[in-house]
């Protein structure tokens, strides 16, 4: 789907009746990886999943990763499916973009449902542009491990399988040895979505609103990196130092969150960030109770 002068979206197509329902991935994902998730609502809804640019199968332009351009992609993606209005579903950091949408163009929303992804990722941004070694929080598999091992310990690490279109079109492996090379997306691609994330104004979105989350926050992801041998020494010490102040920040908006009008906010028992590998059933109840008429 042509989104901008020599920008084309891969769009998934999961079939269905009713209104229209998109499934946003986040960070270093494509749209596949919806795979086992997004057809649980085709009885109810007409479904897609987008990939964003610079991953996967879509477009790998060299600028336009920042969040109102990543959201006026999906913007363009409606209108050239001919979707007036649709329920939008994201994943991670593209509760970004969701929202861009949501403040900048509410008439072409009805619900949104956020898959661990109010998290404040500007403030994390702006701890990162301190380093001179940031770590973004994706999982990369081992230089020349099979697939079948990098399949292994993604589902170990996320705690459930991921779809094997996902697998294959989000990674790539060395035709020859099968051995896994790199992520399948345009360099820096992630890096220039990081730095160039706007500040989510939750609290400025029309209802209604679900969020699923897992419990677990930046500040836990700030302590597990700095637990880790393999994390530089600056990350370590600059992150001790940082992180009472990302913590407080944190509960502050956890609990701004939680008084708004027109959300519905649900912890999942036992969740990892990708809630829908680890807590499938609870997920599918919850949405589907969510985005029934």
């Amino acid at each position: 789907m042509k989104v901008a002068q020599g920008v084309e979206l891969e769009v998934l197509d999961f079939g269905g009746q009713g209104p229209a329902l998109v499934f946003l991935s986040g960070l270093g994902n494509t749209g596949h990886v919806f795979d086992g998730l997004a057809p649980e609502f085709i009885a109810t809804h007409h479904v897609y999943a987008f990939t964003r640019r610079g991953f996967g199968a879509s477009s790998w332009p060299d600028t336009g990763y920042d969040t109102a351009t990543l959201g006026q992609d999906v913007v363009h993606a409606l209108d050239g499916l001919g979707i007036q209005k649709a329920s939008l579903v994201g994943h991670s950091m593209a509760g970004d973009e969701m929202t861009w949408v949501g403040l900048h163009h509410p008439e072409r929303i009805d619900k949104l449902v956020f898959l661990d992804a109010t998290d404040d990722r500007a403030e994390i941004a702006e701890f990162m542009r301190t380093l001179q070694q940031p770590l973004l929080p994706i999982v990369t598999p081992q230089a020349q491990a099979s697939r079948e091992s990098v399949a292994a310990d993604l589902a170990r690490d996320l705690g459930g399988l991921v779809p094997a279109h996902e697998l294959d079109l989000g990674h790539e492996f060395d035709p020859t040895t099968g051995g896994y090379v790199r992520p399948h997306r345009r360099p820096e691609a992630a890096e220039q979505m990081l730095w160039g994330v706007a500040k989510a104004d939750f609290s400025a979105l029309r209802g209604p609103v679900l969020s699923l989350f897992d419990g677990y926050a930046f500040p836990e992801w700030m302590e597990v990196m700095i637990g880790l041998e393999s994390t530089p020494a600056e990350f370590r010490e600059k992150a001790r130092a940082y992180l009472p102040t990302l913590r407080r920040n944190t509960d502050a908006a956890d609990a701004t969150l939680r008084q708004m009008p027109g959300w519905k906010l649900v912890k999942l028992e036992n969740a990892r960030h990708f809630v829908w590998l680890t807590n499938h059933a609870d997920v599918v109840r919850e949405m589907r109770a969510f985005l029934s008429p």
